[in-house]
């Protein structure tokens, strides 16, 4: 009786450690998780890239195409050689309903790698097929004012453009066109099985477990496998062209590669439905030939709300583009919106009686 107990601990005891060690391995996490975001239909999501690139390289161009230029002798302090960038971006994007789908999406930019800093931001909603977008932040340009579209909500009507501009035509043939390149269901099918079969993620630590808003996440530090990435590009091309990539296609991807360098990642993924939760890549940039540029890019993003109903406002007020087109002639002659209103001309139309 005692050498059968015994068995019995020492058999449920394998089977434990056997459920662990693969079922429960972070390959095979990785892998359940990129299964489940294959299904995903909606989501939230928050993140931000930021950058730091050696300049000296980046803008060391002659103007004008003189390549008797000569950059001037001094070198630059290390501060001057080095500029910075940021981009803050969120969003959330509805497929429910694949014939109406619903989109929003925001993000701000600043750098300091223009002769003056540079700020631009700018938000898009679609909403019943309708197009609404503003821009938070206006870059000046100097040669004419876009002040006024600053806060200001946009509306594009795709129906109505190809109304006014006689585009029913060029639609068919857009969606003919369409059509015929999308992908059939047996080709859906082939590229979620290349993507969960192929290793792109390659674990190299198991950290501890974390929660990400409330939700307990598995935690891992990994890298890129560069074979598995060009071995997933080759194989969907492979699926989506009916052809291999061709030998320069190949050489191209491979220099690409070469220029970017993912030194480390951090994954965390949810415990109970395998979902992405939050990613964390490095990237340094090499340079190369084509790049002459160098430098440290860090993206951090944040997923939530899988898979429940997105609401997504009709913002207000808002001018159609065709006040916004009148706006931004008025603001090439200096006059901002004042010049739009019953007495905007284009040169070459008259004006109704």
């Amino acid at each position: 009786m005692i050498i059968s107990v015994i068995f019995g601990v020492v058999i449920i005891a394998g089977g434990v450690f056997g459920y662990f060690y693969y079922f429960q391995s972070p390959e095979r996490i990785v892998q359940k998780m990129t299964e489940k975001m294959a299904e995903v239909k909606s989501l939230e999501y928050t993140g931000q890239i930021t950058a730091e690139i050696e300049t000296n390289n980046l803008f060391a161009i002659s103007p004008l195409g003189n390549s008797n230029f000569q950059q001037p002798k001094e070198e630059p302090s290390p501060a001057e050689q080095k500029g910075k960038f940021s981009i803050d971006f969120s969003g959330a994007s509805d497929q429910h309903d694949l014939n109406n789908p619903k989109l929003m999406f925001r993000f701000d930019i600043n750098t300091d790698m223009l002769p003056q800093a540079f700020g631009f931001g700018l938000e898009v909603r679609i909403v019943d097929k309708i197009i609404y977008f503003k821009l938070s932040n206006v870059p000046d340009l100097g040669f004419f004012d876009l002040s006024f579209l600053k806060n200001q909500w946009i509306k594009i009507d795709p129906e109505t453009i190809k109304k006014q501009f006689g585009l029913e035509e060029l639609e068919e043939q857009t969606k003919q066109a369409q059509k015929e390149q999308e992908l059939s269901p047996e080709q859906i099918e082939q590229i979620k099985e290349v993507a969960t079969r192929t290793k792109v993620f390659k674990i190299t630590e198991k950290m501890s477990s974390e929660k990400i808003d409330g939700i307990n996440t598995h935690h891992y530090k990994f890298v890129i496998d560069k074979e598995g990435l060009i071995e997933l590009f080759t194989e969907i091309s492979k699926i989506m062209q009916n052809e291999s990539l061709t030998e320069k296609e190949l050489q191209e991807l491979n220099g690409s590669l070469q220029a970017i360098e993912i030194s480390e990642g951090e994954i965390w993924i949810g415990k109970k439905d395998l979902l992405l939760y939050k990613i964390l890549l490095d990237l340094n940039i090499k340079e190369t030939e084509k790049t002459k540029a160098e430098g440290k890019i860090t993206m951090s993003i944040q997923f939530k709300h899988y898979n429940k109903s997105i609401w997504i406002d009709i913002p207000a007020p808002v001018k159609t583009l065709e006040e916004i087109m009148g706006g931004l002639f008025g603001g090439l002659f200096g006059g901002g919106l004042q010049n739009f209103g019953p007495s905007f001309q284009l040169p070459g139309q008259k004006l109704p009686e």
